[in-house]
């Protein structure tokens, strides 16, 4: 039978081609064969959870040792251990992710996304109700802050990984700035809900309790929602072209090179086993795309920690040496009354970077889909570079021309983070090693973190205040380097009459 007969059979309930649930997101937007528009609703509204409930427990956290209190215990931690605690919270937490991360992913390759992701959110539950009963920093608030991690490890993997299963590849670039924008979303929901909600729930212990119990509910039920509201399949590219069967599938030209849908056989294979999957999200990065992937999630993660961590601490740093606020250390819990002005400038700052994060979400995604993408991250890595430049050779961090610098670094990482989605989850990325990429992914990312924490805290202190920001300059010259070897291999190819077309050469499968 040719591919025109299975086109014309398509709507014949008894043929092995006909099309299951395909749709489009919002009339528009191109999904896989056979995820339905619910399906990827419930995916993005997961992807704005778990964001919030990672910017609300790191944004909260600190306020558990200011009030010192759990079920009327008081911690009693000093003002000079602070920071200290709350870092090292942080710091175990990356620490359990790195390989939990890629573990997740592994095993969402066997038992589905769905149970990994519904499970990521209920070990976040638990670990965010548990928090409020912890009578001790060490072993209690570390024990309930790694449960914590355990689930937030899972939702981060499973983040890309169902991205790469529901997103037609037509406009996997538009969904993918879909996502970060329903991330930035996320996060909002934290700062300007949630974390406000303590001062009308009574006197502050009490508010801040039932918060956390607020929240935790609220990830419960994102639990049940999407164990219940995800596509059930393990993964519905495996159906068509990694052996759920052997049959005839149609492949739509929005999926695959050519200029008509095709049909395509599939022959049936068995899993593979686990240290196999575990290989092939390493060797994936044989494909200097999916490597490209990897190196823009370290640095969109590093971005996000410099931002929200360093930065403000170089303005109050700052203020202090110049003597505009009454206290001796930039770490000090009480720096937003007695340097409000400091504290205003980097909220400010901290705003710009995250709301021009949010504007070019949709414009890197659209741009994804238009231009052969290794040149769209290209451009970002560029733009984040100058960003980080420039505030390595400032000394000023109040100057007005600071807004047009994080301006810079907010574009530039969100077209990493939106970049590196539209990577690792392409259709050269063979279906079956989809969640072993995924968790590699999310295990540079927590990478990222863990060195640019710990380096740029260091060289803060022993070197200079903007150390953190050169540290980050330095990272994405690599990544330029490596983005722009991409892009002359594809140029050079292209010349060679090789390929055609502004996104031709995202099909190639990286075998499983």
């Amino acid at each position: 039978m040719s591919s025109t007969d299975g086109l014309q059979r398509d709507d014949s309930p008894e043929t092995p081609t006909r099309r299951r649930g395909s749709g489009r997101f919002l009339d528009r937007f191109k999904l896989d064969l056979v995820v339905a528009p619910r399906h990827f609703v419930t995916y993005l509204f997961a992807a704005a959870t778990a964001i919030c409930l990672f910017v609300f427990l790191n944004a909260s956290q600190p306020t558990f040792f200011i009030k010192g209190f759990v079920l009327g215990q008081v911690l009693n931690l000093p003002k000079t251990e602070l920071g200290n605690a709350a870092g090292s919270l942080s710091f175990y937490d990356e620490l359990l992710s790195l390989p939990l991360v890629w573990v997740w992913g592994l095993a969402s390759d066997r038992i589905g996304r769905k149970s990994v992701y519904a499970g990521g959110f209920a070990f976040m539950a638990l670990g965010l109700g548990l928090f409020t009963y912890a009578k001790n920093l060490y072993p209690e608030l570390l024990l309930y802050r790694l449960i914590f991690a355990v689930g937030g490890a899972a939702s981060s993997s499973m983040l890309t990984a169902v991205l790469a299963d529901y997103a037609g590849e037509k406009d996997r670039g538009k969904l993918s700035g879909i996502v970060g924008l329903m991330s930035g979303a996320g996060a909002l929901i934290a700062l300007f809900v949630f974390l406000r909600l303590p001062t009308y729930l009574g006197d502050a212990p009490r508010g801040l309790r039932i918060t956390y119990l607020i929240v935790t509910a609220f990830s419960a039920l994102f639990a049940i929602i999407v164990f219940f509201g995800l596509d059930g399949k393990r993964s519905k590219s495996d159906d068509r072209r990694s052996g759920a069967s052997s049959e005839q599938v149609l492949i739509p030209d929005e999926e695959r090179s050519g200029d008509s849908a095709r049909v395509e056989n599939v022959s049936r294979t068995e899993k593979p086993a686990l240290l196999q999957l575990a290989k092939d999200g390493f060797w994936a990065a044989r494909d200097l795309r999916v490597l490209l992937g990897y190196v823009s999630s370290f640095l969109a993660r590093g971005d996000t920690i410099i931002i929200t961590g360093f930065l403000p601490l170089w303005i109050y740093k700052h203020s202090i040496d110049i003597g505009l606020c009454n206290v001796s250390d930039p770490n000090d819990p009480d720096i937003k009354d007695s340097c409000y002005q400091a504290y205003r400038t980097a909220s400010t700052l901290s705003g710009i970077a995250q709301t021009f994060a949010l504007i070019g979400a949709p414009i890197f995604g659209y741009l994804l889909d238009r231009v052969y993408r290794p040149t769209i991250v290209l451009i970002a890595a560029l733009t984040g570079l100058v960003g980080y430049l420039l505030l390595s050779i400032t000394t000023d961090p109040t100057a007005e021309v600071m807004y047009l610098y994080v301006a810079l670094i907010g574009l530039g990482e969100i077209g990493l983070v939106v970049g590196s989605l539209a990577l690792v989850t392409a259709n050269y990325v063979a279906p079956s090693v989809r969640g072993s990429v995924a968790g590699v992914c999310s295990l540079f990312g927590a990478v990222g973190i863990l060195i640019n924490t710990r380096l740029g805290g260091y060289l803060f202190d022993v070197w200079k205040p903007n150390a953190p920001f050169f540290v980050m300059f330095i990272a994405h010259a690599i990544a330029c380097l490596i983005a722009g070897g991409v892009v002359v291999m594809y140029l050079v190819r292209r010349s060679r009459g090789g390929e055609s077309g502004a996104t031709s050469g995202e099909n190639q499968t990286i075998p499983a």
